[in-house]
């Protein structure tokens, strides 16, 4: 029957679609619009060297969403610019090994990562690019560095710094960032953390090292958020890493620890401490890292990761290399550090450079003690047949056990934690006496019969099924991690390819629904969406939130890495569920995340100033916390390899639902993932390492 109330004739109801305006499904917000952190950043000084143009912001965890939010709803009240705080860090060119991994790149176990070489020979083995000695020099020397010469100090970060410290003092190059709102205003502010307090530190550690450096003029301890909320009392929390501040006795720069978890709580500011230990090392400089956090019995539960041996310190490779660097750093010297007392450890150069095995751990914070709290360890490390784990590997001992919690929720009323475990892997994987290496295997910890918050071993360690490091006889994994889990009990990770696939080491992302026991992991390959995903590509799952809504980043070409470069990444999203309520996110779909910023109204517009790299988080309200390039004015076109005609920065931003938005794929260019011709800017070099693993939903 005819519809009576069709007025518009076919003609109008085509140019009516030609004429409206499409809406993107994202809003990009950029988190400083008015350069609060870049200007905190630049007064703290570097080394006399100018920082204009050089402080990068990052953005690595959203604030959660009250129950029930959805900003795709019209009628909802959170499309404000200011809408959920951001919690990152700035950055001064590179990190060198990032601050939230427990070892270089979730794969050192022998702790060789830690100089030119290292760097260069892990590129070669593990990514295989022709610019592996560049991308290695930036690891190392910073951003910039002399050419011939790039010892002398000229590059902005790098992990050289942090080796000639000791003689040249040392400015931070990475501080932790929180937004805060001011009016309508999204800016991002420096977190303030335990790193300047002595009074945090351990008092015998401090009265060998001396006076904190830390004022308003010099800031050396680095430091990331990785995550922000607020118990449902309302006591809002910040987390994430740190390391210590350097101290100055009158004769050398020295610090305490490398890297150590951290807490804000309200007002009070505490460190993430390892358990007391009978190994001085181990109690004065082991490290912790601080990954996600949960409300539990009106508590915070951290998870993370924390030191519980030494390495082995009769290991070479564990001193990186001094050449070029006038100071010579001496094999009998750092084995002594791992067995005399506090004295020794900070009189000593060599003891800087100490390394750990680590595993999963936590600590349980309700901001009613000045003491900072000591980490407990979620499960016994045993396997199957409860054969004890050694710090160092039995049949090689240069490796040494690691172990993370990398994100924790609230499933059926217990929570449930996953990150990764040390896996002995041999010709037969039930018998650890035929063990032949050590591997990062990812795990889940399940809470045992009578769980009880406050103690030792009260998780239950498994290894996720279908991911084994060997399989057939040959070794098809560098690593598995599992990086995120959600109320549903849905884990998502990575796991990266012992052989080259299509040109690349890939590092393929899965989703594992921990309920259907039984099942193996979904791998999310181009039998799933190949508008997305290719053969051999290289993706990493940040953040599932409660709606199976993932996010992360991915290849977005396929230009050959392997005696080739690194290919270029964007952000992108998955529905590993159902539809996304009023959204056109739909079930078991995949976008790059600058499809969905794009469209033909005013606010796409002004989303064509940015590119979005790497979605770190994601709230169940829909909103992402994404790190961008951007292009002030906009990139000369809409495609997603747009050229700009300026220099490209990087950024925080969020991406905030629009209401009513539609999907609209970015015009083609020479950017797309079926061609390999693309070209990319400095940055995209420098971002790999750049970010690490873990945010808060």
């Amino acid at each position: 029957m005819q519809h009576k109330m069709l007025k518009l004739s076919t003609l109008a109801v085509l140019i009516a679609g030609v004429t409206q305006a499409n809406a993107a499904v994202y809003k990009v917000v950029e988190v400083d619009s008015s350069g609060h952190a870049v200007s905190d950043v630049i007064a703290l000084g570097y080394e006399g060297k100018s920082l204009a143009g050089r402080v990068e912001t990052y953005a690595e965890a959203i604030q959660a969403s009250p129950q029930g939010e959805n900003c795709f709803d019209s009628s909802s009240t959170c499309i404000a610019d200011n809408s959920f705080k951001v919690g990152g860090e700035s950055r001064v060119g590179t990190d060198g090994i990032n601050y939230r991994e427990e070892v270089a790149f979730t794969y050192d176990l022998y702790h060789e990562v830690n100089d030119l070489t290292g760097f260069s020979s892990f590129c070669t083995s593990n990514l295989g690019f022709k610019t592996c000695s560049k991308w290695a020099e930036q690891q190392y020397y910073g951003l910039d560095a002399t050419e011939g010469t790039p010892h002398d100090g000229a590059g902005y970060g790098g992990l050289h710094r942090e080796h000639v410290a000791w003689d040249k003092r040392y400015y931070a190059n990475a501080l932790p960032l929180v937004e805060s709102s001011s009016g309508s205003l999204s800016n991002l502010s420096r977190l303030k953390t335990f790193s300047a307090e002595p009074g945090k530190y351990d008092n015998e550690a401090v009265t060998q090292l001396g006076s904190i450096v830390s004022d308003g003029s010099q800031e050396s301890a680095n430091g990331v958020v990785s995550g922000i909320g607020a118990l449902e009392a309302g006591t809002e929390y910040t987390f994430g890493v740190s390391s210590s501040a350097y101290f100055y006795n009158g004769s050398r720069y020295a610090r305490q620890f490398n890297k150590r978890g951290f807490i804000n709580f309200d007002t009070n500011k505490f460190a993430l401490n390892p358990p007391t230990s009978s190994s001085t090392i181990v109690d004065k400089m082991g490290q912790t890292v601080a990954s996600d956090a949960v409300e539990f019995d009106g508590k915070l539960l951290v998870v993370g990761s924390s030191a519980f041996d030494k390495a082995n310190f009769d290991d070479e490779r564990k001193l990186p290399s001094s050449k070029n660097d006038g100071f010579g750093l001496n094999q009998a010297t750092y084995k002594k550090c791992g067995t005399d007392g506090v004295s020794f450890l900070y009189s000593n150069r060599e003891c800087q450079h100490a390394v750990f095995a680590t595993d999963a751990a936590f600590w349980v914070v309700d901001g009613t003690t000045a003491a900072n709290p000591e980490a407990k360890f979620l499960a016994n490390r045993v396997d199957k047949n409860s054969n004890a784990y050694a710090a160092l590997d039995p049949d090689e001992n240069d490796r040494s056990f690691q172990g993370a919690a990398r994100a924790v929720a609230i499933v059926d009323s217990k929570p449930v934690v996953v990150g990764y475990s040390t896996d002995s892997v041999g010709n037969n994987s039930n018998n650890n006496k035929n063990a032949d290496f050590y591997a990062i295997s990812a795990s889940i910890y399940t809470p045992i019969d009578g769980f009880t918050l406050g103690g030792d071993n009260q998780w239950e360690r498994k290894l996720i099924p279908g991911l084994n490091i060997k399989q057939g006889g040959d070794r098809k994994y560098r690593y598995t991690i599992a990086t995120d889990i959600n109320n549903k009990n849905q884990v998502v990770g990575v796991a990266k390819s012992y052989s080259v696939d299509n040109r690349s080491y890939a590092e393929t992302i899965f989703v594992y629904d921990n309920d259907n026991k039984p099942s193996n992991p979904k791998m999310l390959d181009s039998s799933v969406d190949s508008s997305v995903f290719f053969s051999g590509y290289n993706g990493f799952a940040a953040a599932i939130n409660n709606n199976s809504q993932l996010v992360g980043w991915i290849d977005s070409e396929t230009a050959n890495q392997v005696d080739g470069r690194q290919r270029r990444q964007r952000a992108f999203t998955y529905m590993a569920g159902g539809d996304v309520e009023n959204s056109p996110l739909k079930a078991n779909k995949a976008w790059l995340l600058d499809d969905l910023t794009y469209g033909s109204d005013s606010v796409a517009t002004a989303n064509n100033e940015f590119r979005i790299a790497h979605a770190t988080d994601i709230n169940d309200a829909g909103v992402i916390s994404a790190t961008a390039f951007k292009c002030e004015g906009g990139y000369k076109n809409d495609s997603q390899g747009a050229k700009c005609s300026k220099d490209e920065k990087v950024v925080a931003v969020k991406l905030i639902p629009i209401p009513g938005g539609d999907i609209q794929q970015r015009p083609e260019d020479n950017s797309a993932i079926k061609r390999n011709g693309a070209s990319f800017g400095l940055f995209c070099l420098t971002l790999l390492g750049l970010i690490g693993f873990r945010r808060r939903k």
